[in-house]
């Protein structure tokens, strides 16, 4: 699901994922993106037509990095617990390695953003975003799903259950602090904990 993209195409889109991370979605601005690459804003327009292109590009990034590393653990040989446990870790990890972008994320769902995009291509993109992101859900949802039908968790509305456990899963990038020393160490410990703290909440 993760594309393949030039370097120059990624650096700028880890640029804009840490400008709209610490300046805002609707405040950054493709000066400021330019600024932080020290190169001009034409680089930026070669590959990406506006600034609501950038962000839709930043989101659906985010969402290709967690379908990609949790995609690759997913193994239907296990039971639902063990094979959700993996793809718990994974998740969280991954947010972890690309917290910026998750982080953008984050400022969609809870309105930071400003205006909603008005051209058409730019709303193509976020309807995209959006897609990607139910699609990716929906591996956790199956997993749920399987383990419910086996008695393994409790059965519940699994739209609400599968809302609560990415909350939970996603819950790094309100308080999470890059920076310690013992990162790595950390953040294996980190991903533990959550996965366990969330198949807790599913077991019947």
């Amino acid at each position: 699901m993760l594309e393949q993209i030039s370097a120059s195409k990624s650096e700028i889109l880890d640029a804009a994922a840490h400008c709209f991370m610490t300046l805002g979605a609707d405040a950054a601005s493709i000066d400021d993106i330019a600024a932080s690459l020290g190169s001009t804003k034409g680089r930026i327009y070669h590959h990406f037509p506006s600034k609501g292109a950038l962000l839709a590009a930043v989101q659906l990034r985010a969402a290709r990095f967690t379908y990609g590393a949790v995609q690759a653990v997913i193994d239907e040989r296990l039971t639902p617990e063990a094979c959700l446990h993996k793809m718990a870790q994974a998740h969280v990890l991954e947010v972890l390695r690309s917290l910026p972008y998750h982080k953008v994320i984050l400022q969609t769902f809870t309105g930071a953003r400003g205006k909603s995009p008005s051209k058409a291509a730019e709303e193509g993109l976020q309807a995209q975003v959006r897609a990607e992101q139910r699609q990716y859900t929906e591996l956790f949802a199956a997993q749920v799903s399987r383990g419910m039908a086996n008695g393994t968790f409790a059965p519940r509305t699994l739209r609400v259950t599968v809302a609560g456990l990415m909350l939970t899963l996603n819950s790094p990038v309100f308080w999470y602090q890059s920076g310690r020393g013992d990162e790595q160490n950390f953040r294996k410990t980190v991903a533990d904990d959550l996965a366990e703290m969330a198949l807790a909440s599913l077991r019947a």
